[in-house]
């Protein structure tokens, strides 16, 4: 009996242990589970925080004003195109708005800029020390402001081309095509298609006029000057041209508007049958004027910048977008290359639209 209750004491107490055994084990491995749940959330937590902050970078979003002189002129209507679908894929809001060459009108678009509260303004002045004052209110109530083409004080950024040195490009071709086709004795009449209401496009004209004086000062002779800022306005003001001057068959113009509208003049008086010693020489390159010069038609070189509407849009919108990021550039003066488009590249250029 005594050898019974032993056995069963026994027996009890190794129970006993194996069940204290088990409730350790399960105790430790509770904790453990516990420990990973909690390691878990916490990198959950701090993977959630992570995405959250990227996605927040990336709809990040920005409210830009842009004022230029004008929609109508080629170039800028193909620019500003591309810019508003670059700017909408990004998810931006953004208003363009032309001035139509107008101080006032400029003034107060800038004005409704800055009650909007946007965060860019960018501008292409009519006139740039009349909105001087109103940048400056600009950058006093913390939006960025950006200028194309003139040299300002109350900016962030000024995008800016040496003009003289652009029309001198552009003067140059001229005068080298004049040394090819004319001479002192069959002097070339010259009409140049300018806009000298706006300080950097009389640069521009300048550059021109000092380039084909330096280089083929005895072989031609300029007959005619006349605004041409839009290609409407061009092709008017060339037909004038052409029943004063008939003899007229080079056009040096500072833009795409003066190159589209001489270009349309002459392919009308001609019947389409360009000859060889007639051409147009100008600036910005754009899908107009290329596809004339790969056809052959009148148009015969045209200085561009960064080489295509598209490529000038990607470049103006990039610098828009370092500048709402906090960037600040080394220089307040960013110039923009120069780059002669003629026959002999203008199709590669061009395929860049299609």
């Amino acid at each position: 009996m005594r050898k019974k209750i032993m056995a069963l004491l026994l027996a009890t107490a190794m129970v006993a242990t194996l069940l204290a055994g088990c409730s350790s084990s399960k105790q430790e491995t509770a904790s453990e589970d516990t420990t990973k749940t909690e390691d878990t959330k916490t990198t959950d937590s701090t993977q959630t925080t992570t995405d959250t902050a990227k996605d927040q970078d990336a709809e990040k979003t920005f409210k830009v004003g842009i004022t230029i002189q004008s929609l109508e002129n080629s170039y800028w209507a193909g620019v500003f195109g591309v810019v508003e679908t670059l700017m909408k894929e990004k998810g931006w809001d953004y208003t363009v708005l032309a001035c139509n060459d107008s101080s006032a009108t400029q003034i107060q678009q800038i004005e409704n800029f800055i009650t909007d509260q946007v965060d860019l303004i960018m501008v292409h002045p009519s006139d740039p020390n009349a909105i001087e004052d109103y940048l400056k209110e600009a950058r006093d109530a913390g939006i960025k402001v950006m200028c194309w083409d003139d040299k300002m004080t109350n900016t962030d950024l000024n995008w800016i081309l040496d003009n003289t040195k652009l029309g001198y490009s552009i003067g140059q071709e001229a005068a080298n095509f004049i040394n090819d086709h004319y001479s002192a004795d069959n002097k070339a009449q010259v009409a140049i298609m300018n806009y000298p209401q706006t300080p950097i496009l009389l640069e521009r004209e300048n550059g021109i006029l000092a380039a084909l004086e330096e280089i083929c000062k005895d072989n031609y002779e300029v007959v005619a000057q006349q605004p041409a800022l839009d290609a409407q306005t061009a092709l008017s003001n060339m037909e004038t041209i052409l029943q004063a001057n008939p003899d007229v068959k080079v056009v040096c113009s500072i833009g795409a508007g003066g190159d589209i509208g001489a270009n349309e003049a002459f392919m009308t008086a001609t019947g389409g049958k360009i000859p060889e010693d007639m051409g147009i020489f100008s600036a910005d390159a754009t899908q107009q004027q290329l596809e004339a010069i790969v056809n052959g038609e009148a148009s015969r070189a045209s200085v561009g910048f960064e080489g295509s509407n598209k490529k000038t849009a990607e470049a103006v919108v990039d610098l828009y977008e370092r500048l709402l990021n906090g960037e600040t550039f080394e220089d307040q003066n960013l110039v923009r290359p120069l780059l002669v488009i003629d026959s002999e590249n203008a199709a590669e250029y061009l395929a860049d639209y299609k």
